[in-house]
């Protein structure tokens, strides 16, 4: 076998398995016209829908806390950290209630008040246990 028949046994295009038809062996159908034609309408039609739904997006502020399980005692642990750049912190506090009507007003235990901005602003942070947690304001 001379090096020739081997570079043309080996040659890539015998490995192609998908091959050029050319042009003068295809014809155009109205069948295969009518189905590109559905299929640009489809792709038009979810790319439509999902463009409203992106915009369509409704944003909702609501919290809701699953129920403790019975290992922790029916206690939920609350962390914050919360910054507040234009608020001072002899303004922050901290009212906490929970549905079996316990109502700690100015919770100030394990709490931490730090001045940001030169005491323009306050971070304020805090952890606490809670039967089930309904935030006042902070």
């Amino acid at each position: 076998m001379s090096c020739g028949t081997v570079s043309d046994a080996l040659h890539k295009s015998r490995f192609d398995i998908y091959r050029k038809v050319p042009k003068d062996l295809t014809q155009p159908t109205y069948t295969g016209a009518i189905i590109s034609v559905c299929c640009c309408l489809f792709i038009l039609f979810l790319f439509l829908s999902e463009l409203t739904g992106f915009i369509a997006t409704e944003i909702v502020n609501e919290l809701y806390v699953d129920d403790p399980d019975k290992d922790s005692g029916g206690k939920i642990e609350v962390n914050l950290n919360i910054s507040l750049p234009n608020l001072h912190c002899e303004l922050v506090g901290l009212d906490i209630q929970d549905e079996m009507g316990r109502h700690e007003v100015g919770h100030i235990d394990n709490s931490m008040k730090i001045p940001l901005n030169n005491g323009d602003g306050c971070r304020f942070e805090g952890h606490f246990s809670i039967n089930k947690v309904m935030l006042n304001r902070i």
